[in-house]
Parts: structure tokens; C-alpha cells; sequence
């Protein structure tokens, strides 16, 4: 028995393997199918990577190449029709499933060849382990176990970086960064398989632990180029949800003008009152009285809840509506709220009524343009309540926000996000839910008193 034996992995390792590493991707990804139909297409995967690698096994060594590109190809479209993503982000999670399973068949065989080496052990060499029962159940076994472990280590970890109900919205620099990092594992892994006899290569039994680290190491760079990404997209998030709520404060500011403008107005109609007793001309008389008429509609929107800063914000909010034609009601205690720092009052007052005039916007009948706010005292809690006419279903994400159907879904639901924040900060929490036509939008949040006993 020559050691070169032990060099080759056995292609059915690097098929099950691969078929494995792809199955983890697949399990965390939004899946078209589901049940028995996922379990089955499941199989039929690994039937294929079975009988590639057993075909690919059979060709002259200068096709293992393109043998191998074949069997990426091959993941590739296998998590691309079997997942709800875009090319691009089947392509990541591609590059990321082979280097896995190079890993996992590395790994897998230089454990199973130590223990073969050791004394008193089987050498049948890889050509030959399928004549031993012994070596067959050893294959089985270290298979299981260092599939099992480091495949299910992947799927834990890989879990928190990979949406499960949003597009990756990976970018083509992105998908070729990884790709990069999977190649250069891939050529110094298998340099001393394909060239034996260079500064960089062994023909000893080093191959196989060098083969290993570097598998690792390439594992190792895209896991750190996943956690960079990461951050990225949470500094990118977290400076959106600055702009929304800065947007929302500067409304507040220009509506405070706004507001004082009303009420200097709705002072002047006394002088209304006093022209058009003294005027004469019956079409001076009209401007007069329609004058007054819009000063008084538009003093009936101010709203008065006993928080300065709530008053300003749904006056003008209530000032909207009536200009386009939107029904809303307000029946708040704005003294609830007197805990809470006036940027949060605009962001989650803010973007909720956002929210919801551009969703009864969209009706060409006024009758079904219709926005309610209450804000009420239950037991220890604060209650914030938005109702809107709606109908649309409501589907929600992982993250329990409404699926969108913009195409940008990449910059959607910072709104309710910067609500639930805001919630989040003093104690509280957002749920939403759809009925009859009807979407309502719940903030509870601990008052005052209570946040201080539990702070104690």
C-alpha cells in the first residue's frame, strides 16, 4: 500500500459533502417548496451530486477542472431554484457552500486516513476501502460526525447574518470578492494534488493537513467578509433611521410655525366680523366670508392633547389630511407621553401616521380615506393605537414588519423600525395586525412610574 492512496478523497465524500454544505444554505434561505416536496427535492439533489462525481470520477485527470466547475455550477443552481433569491445571492451563498464542503471532505478524510494509519488499523487504501466492512463503517462514521458538527456549527452561525424572508440584495463586487476568496482556497488546497513537485506543494502526508488549513483559512476570510458586511449594512441602517428621525424633527420645528400662523389667523377673524358688516359690495362681502370660512376650517384642525409637542405634530398632520380630503380622528392624552424626549415623539408619532396617509392615499374614493390615533392609560401601560383603512393583506417577515412589494426593498420599513426603536427605548413594544379591512398599528409602553420601579 502506497500513501499516495490516501491523498485522493473518495468522490463520494466530496459529493455528500457538497450536497450537505448546499442543504445548510438551502434550511436557512426562504424556501419555494416545503414538507415532503422540500424532502424530496432534497434527494434528488443528492442523487445528482452522487452520480456527477461518480461520472466525474471516471474522466482523465485533465477534465477535474472543469469537473469541478461543473459541481459548482451545479450548487449554484440548486440554491437558486430551490430558494427565493436572486442570482446573485445564490452565487454568494454558493461560494460560501463550497468552501464548506471542501472543508467538511478535507477534514472528513485526513481524520478517517490518521486513524486508518494507525497501527493494528485496515489498509486498504482509498482504491480499495469499499473491500473491508471495517473501513466502510469507519467511513460512515467519521462522515456523520464531522459533517454533522461542522455543518451544523454553519447553520447556527450563518443564521444570523442571511435573512430569511428578505433579499440578500448582494452586489456583483460582493459575489466577486467571495468568489475570489473560494478560489484561492480551492488552488492552494489542491496545488500538491494537481502539482507535486513545487516550492509551494508536498507529496508527503502534509497534503492533507495542508489541504485542511487551507479550507479553513478560506472559511475563515469569508466568515470575516460576512461580519464586515454585516456592519456595513447596520451602520447603513442605523444612519437611515437618523435621517427618518431628523426628518420627523424637522417637520416639528416647521410646524410649530405653522401652528402659531393658525392661530394668529383665527384672531383676525374678529376684524373679518367688522369688514364685512361695514362692506357694501355684495362680491367683496363673499371674498370676506370665504376668507373667514378657511381660517375657521383650518383652525379646526389644531388639535389640543395636553403635550406641547403632540399638539404641534397632529395639527399638522391633521392640517394634511384635510387639505386632501383624508379623514382623522384623535382622541389622545398626550400627558401620557410626557416621559419621552421630543425626537422620539416625532419618530414614532411621525412615521406612523406617514405610514398610514400614504396608504389610504392610494384610494380614489374619500369614503375609505380614513386614519384613527387613541391614546389611552390600560393597567401600568401607555397604549398607542394608529388604524387605517386598508387592503392589502399583511404578510410579515422574520422581523414581524410587512413584507413590501416596492422594488426597492433594500431601504423598506425604516419607518416602523424607528418606531419600534423608539418603543423599544423606553420599555415597550410595536405589534401590528390586519382585520376586516382595517390596519392597526399597537405601541405599548410601561408608564413612567413602572419603568422607575423595575429600573429599581
Amino acid at each position: 500500500m502506497n500513501i499516495t492512496d490516501f491523498m485522493d478523497t473518495p468522490r463520494i465524500c466530496t459529493a455528500i459533502a457538497e450536497w450537505g454544505a448546499c442543504a445548510v444554505y438551502i434550511l436557512i434561505l426562504r424556501r419555494k417548496q416545503t414538507g415532503m416536496k422540500l424532502c424530496a427535492a432534497l434527494a434528488c439533489m443528492l442523487g445528482y451530486f452522487l452520480i456527477y462525481h461518480r461520472i466525474a470520477g471516471m474522466l482523465p485527470i485533465v477534465l477535474w477542472i472543469p469537473g469541478m466547475a461543473g459541481a459548482i455550477a451545479g450548487m449554484w443552481i440548486f440554491i437558486r431554484f430551490l430558494c427565493r433569491v436572486s442570482w446573485l445571492d445564490a452565487g454568494y451563498c454558493c461560494t460560501r457552500a463550497f468552501v464548506l464542503a471542501e472543508l467538511a471532505a478535507s477534514l472528513q478524510w485526513q481524520i478517517y486516513v490518521w486513524i486508518a494509519m494507525r497501527p493494528g488499523s485496515s489498509r486498504e487504501g482509498s482504491a480499495g476501502f469499499f473491500e473491508s466492512p471495517l473501513s466502510v463503517v469507519l467511513l460512515a462514521v467519521t462522515m456523520a460526525v464531522i459533517y454533522g458538527l461542522l455543518f451544523s456549527f454553519c447553520y447556527f452561525y450563518e443564521r444570523q447574518y442571511i435573512p430569511v424572508d428578505e433579499q440578500m440584495n448582494v452586489s456583483g463586487k460582493e459575489l466577486l470578492g467571495g468568489a475570489m476568496i473560494a478560489l484561492g482556497a480551492f488552488i492552494i488546497s489542491n496545488l500538491s494534488f494537481v502539482f507535486p513537485d513545487t516550492p509551494f506543494s508536498s507529496a508527503s502526508t502534509s497534503i492533507l493537513y495542508v489541504r485542511t488549513l487551507a479550507d479553513f483559512g478560506g472559511l475563515v476570510m469569508l466568515i470575516a467578509q460576512s461580519e464586515k458586511r454585516e456592519e456595513l449594512r447596520m451602520r447603513g441602517e442605523n444612519q437611515l433611521m437618523n435621517v427618518l428621525l431628523q426628518r420627523q424633527y424637522d417637520q416639528y420645528r416647521l410646524s410649530i410655525d405653522n401652528v402659531e400662523l393658525l392661530r394668529r389667523e383665527f384672531h383676525d377673524i374678529k376684524h373679518y366680523m367688522l369688514a364685512i358688516r361695514e362692506e357694501e359690495n355684495p362680491e367683496i362681502k363673499n371674498r370676506y366670508l370665504s376668507e373667514m370660512e378657511n381660517a375657521i376650517s383650518e383652525q379646526e384642525s389644531l388639535i389640543t392633547t395636553g403635550n406641547r409637542v403632540l399638539d404641534v405634530f397632529l395639527t399638522n398632520k391633521s392640517n394634511y389630511c384635510m387639505q386632501n380630503h383624508i379623514t382623522f380622528t384623535c382622541m389622545a392624552d398626550g400627558s401620557l407621553i410626557s416621559f419621552m424626549h421630543v425626537k422620539d415623539i416625532c419618530s414614532l408619532f411621525g412615521n406612523a401616521l406617514d405610514n398610514a396617509i400614504e396608504c389610504v392615499s392610494q384610494f380614489p374614493d374619500p369614503e375609505k380615506r380614513l386614519i384613527s390615533l387613541s391614546m389611552f392609560r390600560r393597567s401600568q401601560f401607555v397604549m398607542i393605537q394608529f388604524e387605517n383603512y386598508s387592503e392589502t393583506p399583511l404578510e410579515l417577515d422574520s422581523g414581524n414588519l410587512p413584507r413590501t412589494t416596492k422594488a426597492d426593498k433594500q431601504y423598506h420599513g425604516y419607518g416602523l423600525k424607528s418606531i419600534k426603536a423608539a418603543a423599544q427605548k423606553y420599555g415597550g413594544s410595536m405589534t401590528l395586525q390586519a382585520k376586516d379591512h382595517w390596519f392597526t398599528l399597537q405601541v405599548l409602553i410601561p408608564v413612567e412610574e413602572e419603568r422607575r420601579e423595575n429600573m429599581e
